[in-house]
């Protein structure tokens, strides 16, 4: 993809989101309509000992930070319109560009005090466990960095959190169940050129675009909240071509499984994860690779609220690239040179968040690690002979 394309279409999505902008605000002028408008800026810090996160952070990084602006006007009791346009630098993993995070019609068709169904349009956010939708901000988020049932540093955010598509929920509550569902069909779209160098490597130029894909979410809500559980799915397609008829077809299977228990003081969240990747390759229409490969990962999170400006964290995590070769051994016998390491990542994490009020907040972080599978390659080319390393995260945030 040539940078004058590139730009154009940063352009067009620059011009696009002005607009979109400027018809919320100037629509929201109207004393008729009910809108509002907020936004968030943060900052964060990370210090790695013996490996990179987020820029080069054996030096200590201050590559990291995150701001966005968002309006949602009401202009029909039934009809809603939301747009939030976004900047988010994290190392080599996102670039810092302005981009539409998302631009939402919401239309609801049945709105009761059991029963509520809607239809969703634009770039909808994608129903994914319980920290898709809200992980664009900080605020929203149970530590600076998610668990890696997200994939935070594999760049997934700007591929899953939100597409272009159109969405159905509902929900209906049943004695002390509330059961919602949300259904998303996504259209094909482009990959950004800063992320098709993350998911592939190659020597020629090439084109990556992801076919039509589409998730779903069940969740029951039980007893106000105190219990959740959910299932969420997502199936997608990505489609490389290139100028010397290399054909790629890369499938992807999510199976997320949530849970969690919110009492008064703390709460505690699992989430595990099945990731099936189905990858053929053809050339000048013959078969050239065909590989499958079932990763997977899971955490166990809890949280406890000292006070109400103040709340601890403690996160075991772990991810696999190869559920059924855990150790790495497998495949560092089958790719002599290739070190087992790469296979997995374990992560203990400890933090601390402190509101001093509605507006700021403050979080600080602790990553003990053993494993490399959640190093972005292109920050610690390989070999990366580190088993064991750590990170101090650190991040000042503000929203209105």
């Amino acid at each position: 993809m040539s940078n004058g394309l590139h730009t154009t279409k940063a352009q067009g999505v620059r011009v696009r989101l002005a607009v979109a902008l400027a018809a919320i605000c100037f629509s929201g002028s109207a004393s008729a309509l009910d809108y509002q408008i907020h936004g968030y800026a943060a900052q964060g810090f990370v210090l790695s000992q013996h490996n990179d996160f987020f820029g080069d952070s054996t030096d200590g990084s201050f590559n990291y930070y995150e701001a966005g602006i968002n309006a949602a006007v009401q202009v029909q009791p039934n009809l809603s319109f939301a747009v939030q346009a976004a900047v988010r630098d994290a190392g080599i993993s996102d670039d810092g560009s302005v981009r539409l995070d998302y631009a939402v019609a919401d239309y609801r068709l049945l709105s009761e005090a059991t029963v509520q169904a809607g239809f969703r349009a634009g770039k909808v956010k994608n129903s994914l466990g319980f920290y898709n939708e809200t992980r664009d901000v900080v605020f929203t988020r149970p530590s600076i960095l998610l668990p890696s049932v997200y994939s935070d540093n594999q760049n997934q955010r700007s591929l899953i959190f939100t597409s272009p598509g159109a969405q159905v929920y509902g929900g209906k509550s049943i004695g002390q169940h509330e059961l919602t569902f949300t259904g998303t069909v996504n259209a094909e779209h482009d990959v950004r050129e800063t992320d098709e160098r993350l998911l592939v490597t190659l020597s020629v130029p090439y084109d990556l675009r992801i076919g039509d894909s589409w998730n779903l979410q069940l969740m029951d809500s039980i007893d106000g909240g105190r219990w959740q559980f959910a299932y969420s799915y997502f199936a997608g397609q990505f489609r490389m071509s290139t100028d010397i008829d290399l054909v790629g077809r890369f499938d992807v299977d999510l199976n997320v499984f949530s849970a969690r228990y919110n009492a008064e003081r703390f709460t505690i969240t699992a989430e595990y994860v099945l990731v099936d990747n189905d990858n053929r390759l053809t050339f000048m229409g013959f078969p050239f690779l065909h590989q499958r490969a079932a990763a997977d990962s899971g955490y166990l999170q809890g949280e406890y609220r000292i006070s109400p400006k103040w709340t601890l964290m403690a996160r075991m995590d772990g991810f696999y690239h190869n559920r059924h070769d855990r150790s790495g051994h497998d495949f560092a016998a089958a790719n002599p040179g290739v070190d087992r390491r790469t296979q997995f990542s374990h992560d203990f994490t400890i933090g601390a968040n402190w509101r001093p009020d509605e507006h700021w907040g403050v979080w600080a972080e602790h990553h003990w690690i053993n494993g490399t599978a959640t190093l972005q390659a292109l920050e610690n080319p390989p070999p990366v002979s580190n088993q064991r390393w750590s990170m101090l995260m650190l991040m000042v945030g503000y929203k209105f």
